[in-house]
């Protein structure tokens, strides 16, 4: 033991310490980024950096939101130039959020993520978003309740996922699926209402890496359930009676309590069938008419129906803009590969036979009635 006591000393001697590091006094944390395509087709880099300030009569400390911006070639480009304006160097790895303009989604969000993928101080947790017009706008709101933007949307994106509006997904889930030639993504569709403040509206649907359109809060949900992705709650309202004196009685409000889904692909001379069947087992939080288990079966078919209908209408809408949210393409990449070889790979998807069916079954009715 003695004797290895001089080379223990010796090899330490060799050893380098650490020379990269990064600083945290010297760097500003950027909790959101949003990216927009100007008419000149350069790229408007936006970034929300937490400003900390002392709160009057507390210990407590505020943090409120500044933006700033700048347009570039690239990213890392525009990222240089607001770098200029910040007394520190911008860091992104506790990025939240990734926000694309509706104009620079139509073009392709792909591109303007390679910065990220390639730099591993970027964070790959951040959620990716779609906002209505240009995304820089929603980084200056000023919501009167809390004063960091970055935290508000998030709490907003955070309900959304608990509401089934959304999926949870981050930039390193979503990874795979961008690359794959057989599925499509989706993701929160946000805009600015009249009082200034941050909403989520519904879904963006992608059609290979670019935005095609949106749905609505209602769709995205239906269109969550139909792929198996539901959050904590899943809630609809929905017409059951027509000319109530009450225009309130003609409703009914209910939550998605427990479902099964089944997908299955088929395929017969050349021709590819999905079959989309969703049995919802579900309780009722409202039925202002009254005594729900004497109507229980004239409200299961009368959901069951509404909600198929519904179901074939957000499965068109996701034909129309070529997004194969379900991974149609996928399944057929593993198990019927002769048939993908035929197959176009660009528009396969708005050719394919959809049989898609919801059975409504209500569980739960209240306490009350």
């Amino acid at each position: 033991m003695k004797s290895q006591k001089p080379i223990i000393v010796l090899l330490c001697l060799l050893l380098t310490g650490c020379w990269d590091q990064h600083l945290l006094k010297n760097a500003v944390l950027v909790q959101i980024l949003s990216l927009d395509l100007t008419d000149n087709e350069d790229l408007l880099l936006g970034v929300s950096i937490p400003i900390i300030e002392e709160a009057a009569g507390g210990p407590q400390a505020l943090v409120r939101s500044e933006t700033f911006s700048a347009k570039g070639h690239t990213p890392r480009d525009s990222r240089r130039k607001i770098d200029r304006e910040i007394s520190g160097i911008l860091d992104t790895s506790k990025n939240k959020l990734v926000l694309f303009g509706e104009q620079m989604a139509a073009s392709g969000i792909y591109a303007p993520l390679d910065v990220i993928w390639r730099d591993p101080r970027n964070s790959l947790g951040a959620t990716l978003g779609v906002v209505e017009g240009e995304a820089v706008n929603l980084l200056k709101i000023r919501p009167k309740h809390e004063t960091n933007v970055s935290e508000y949307i998030q709490d907003a994106l955070t309900s959304a996922e608990e509401n089934s509006i959304i999926p949870k997904q981050t930039i390193q889930t979503l990874a795979s699926e961008m690359l794959d030639p057989g599925e499509d993504i989706v993701l929160p569709y946000l805009k600015m209402n009249n009082k200034k403040s941050a909403i989520v509206v519904g879904l963006a649907l992608m059609n290979e890496k670019k935005y095609a359109r949106s749905i609505s809060p209602q769709d995205s949900t239906l269109l969550l359930l139909l792929n198996n992705k539901k959050g904590k709650y899943a809630r609809f309202t929905k017409q059951v009676h027509n000319g109530e004196e009450q225009k309130l009685k003609n409703y009914i409000t209910f939550n998605v309590h427990k479902m099964k889904r089944k997908l299955k692909v088929q395929v017969k001379n050349g021709e590819v069938s999905v079959y989309i069947h969703s049995h919802l087992r579900i309780n009722v939080e409202e039925y202002p008419k009254g005594d729900v288990p004497k109507e229980i079966d004239r409200l299961n078919k009368a959901l069951s129906k509404e909600l198929t209908e519904d179901a074939n209408q957000v499965v068109t809408k996701l034909q129309q803009s070529n997004c194969d949210v379900f991974g149609i393409g996928r399944r057929l990449i593993a198990l019927h590969p002769k048939t993908w070889d035929m197959l176009d790979k660009k528009d396969y998807f708005k050719n394919i036979k959809f049989n898609t069916k919801v059975k409504v079954e209500i569980i739960k009715n209240g306490i009350v009635l």
